[in-house]
């Protein structure tokens, strides 16, 4: 008889996080993405900026952002709460027909991720040129929205991008996320204060150990401390299974790692009572 594998207190903790952000606040990732249409629009057009929810969500989740990292990409994001769920599927049905994760794109992932930023620059340009309401109407975040609300989509290219994406997030960790997505490019670029950097200690690594990059869903080579921050830590969602993996407890962001889990929660209630105040 094999036995069945206990669910650890921080896989119950993080679920819990992804649900209720999933179910109370699924349309934050839409909501600070239209902020950046607004604002790029108003530039463009030499109108005075004007602030609105859009941008208020915005402004509240840049600043988040720099502070403790990509935090809502890794546990509030409803459409990456989707990406996970899939792949958690995709690969429970795999390791139960015996075969090997797929990860396609692990090797090709340090190219790929470049291509978020020129999905960001083609949909900027587009509302620039007035297909902002074209964008927004036949894009795969509406035809998820429409499916997060258990209704019928409104648009057969939306539905039909968002079938894609849903089956790229099958074949690969966080797919949509690293590759594609436009908030996450916005996100990239924001600077993170060192004490959210997740960094080790290599010199008391184990000898060809590389159990933190295995487990990293953005494949990402964790810095050292003497490196000082890395130059991809905008790739990093902050998710702690690094922190959750390594055999020496090791990796850390400059606090112990049994801090991880108090700290993770510490970040989901500010950021739910932030909203819920604003909201």
């Amino acid at each position: 008889m094999k036995k069945k594998k206990k669910i650890s207190v921080q896989t119950i903790i993080e679920v819990m996080i992804r649900a209720v952000f999933f179910i109370i606040y699924p349309a934050l990732f839409s909501t600070a993405f239209t902020g950046i249409k607004l604002i790029v629009e108003q530039i463009t057009q030499r109108a005075s900026l004007q602030w609105n929810s859009f941008v208020e969500t915005l402004v509240v989740l840049l600043v988040f952002t720099i502070v403790f990292g990509r935090f809502f990409c890794g546990f509030a994001c409803a459409f990456g709460t989707w990406g996970d769920f899939v792949y958690f599927i995709s690969s429970t049905v795999r390791k139960k027909r015996k075969k090997k994760p797929l990860k396609c794109f692990s090797k090709a992932g340090k190219i790929l991720r470049y291509l978020k930023y020129v999905v960001l620059l083609v949909v900027l340009l587009l509302c620039i040129k007035g297909y902002s309401s074209a964008v927004a109407v036949h894009s795969p975040f509406s035809a998820f929205s429409r499916f997060h609300q258990l209704k019928m989509a409104d648009s057969l290219i939306g539905t039909g991008l968002f079938l894609l994406v849903t089956a790229g997030m099958a074949l690969e960790p966080r797919f949509f996320c690293r590759f594609l997505c436009p908030m996450g490019a916005v996100f990239s670029l924001m600077p993170v204060l060192p004490f959210s950097v997740i960094k080790r200690n290599r010199e008391n690594c184990i000898p060809n150990c590389k159990a933190c990059n295995l487990v990293c869903p953005a494949n990402l080579e964790i810095p050292s401390d003497k490196e000082g921050d890395n130059a991809t830590s905008g790739e990093c969602f902050s998710c702690g299974k690094c922190i959750g993996k390594c055999p020496k407890q090791n990796t850390h962001n400059g606090l112990p790692g049994r801090l991880w889990l108090p700290m993770l929660v510490g970040k989901a209630v500010v950021l739910f009572v932030i909203f819920r105040i604003l909201y």
